[in-house]
């Protein structure tokens, strides 16, 4: 199963570089950062990090659209950049999406 991350994002310079670096041991396919014009570093940190960064428009819907209209991935995995997945959560989307009568869902949050 092939995820494709995807990062709205907009003025992230502190939190990008940690949350694409948490995400690489979980070997996405794509991680796909969509930005909504950042005045900041938001986009060079998240190429250095090798994500494929697209730009367009401010909001939350814009952006998450854009980057699923780029993806290539089997699973479109939404994530903000302040948000960090357990090391398991692949295996648990795997398993998640292996029963028929699922189609998406979300994990649980913890703050």
């Amino acid at each position: 199963m092939r995820i494709s991350v995807i990062m709205p994002v907009l003025n992230e310079e502190k939190t990008i570089g940690a949350a694409l670096h948490a995400l690489l041991p979980l070997g996405p396919h794509e991680i796909i950062v969509v930005d909504g014009g950042s005045g900041d570093r938001t986009r060079a940190i998240g190429a250095q990090c090798g994500a494929k960064v697209l730009m367009t428009g401010p909001g939350r819907a814009r952006q998450m659209n854009r980057g699923a209209l780029q993806a290539t991935g089997d699973v479109l995995l939404f994530l903000h950049a302040d948000t960090r997945l357990p090391a398991s959560a692949f295996r648990d989307i795997a398993a998640a999406l292996s029963e028929p009568r699922y189609l998406g869902g979300r994990f649980g949050v913890e703050l």
